[in-house]
C-alpha cells in the first residue's frame, strides 16, 4: 500500500477518526495523571497499534 494512494488516504482517515474519538478518550478515561502523561501513555499505546492494524490489513488492501 503506497502512502499517498486513495485506499492509504482513506484508511488512515477512517483509522484516525476511530482512534480519536473512540479509543484515546477510554484510554485517558482509564488513566489520572496529568494531561502530558496521559498522552505520552495514549501515544505508546496507539502508534504500535496503527503498525500492527496496518500489516493485519495490509493483505486485504
Amino acid at each position: 500500500m503506497k502512502l499517498f494512494s486513495t485506499k492509504s488516504i482513506i484508511f488512515y482517515s477512517i483509522l484516525g477518526a476511530i482512534t480519536a474519538f473512540i479509543i484515546a478518550p477510554f484510554i485517558r478515561s482509564l488513566i489520572d495523571f496529568s494531561t502530558g502523561i496521559e498522552l505520552l501513555i495514549t501515544t505508546a499505546i496507539i502508534i504500535p497499534m496503527y503498525a500492527v492494524v496496518t500489516r493485519i490489513l495490509k493483505k486485504y488492501l
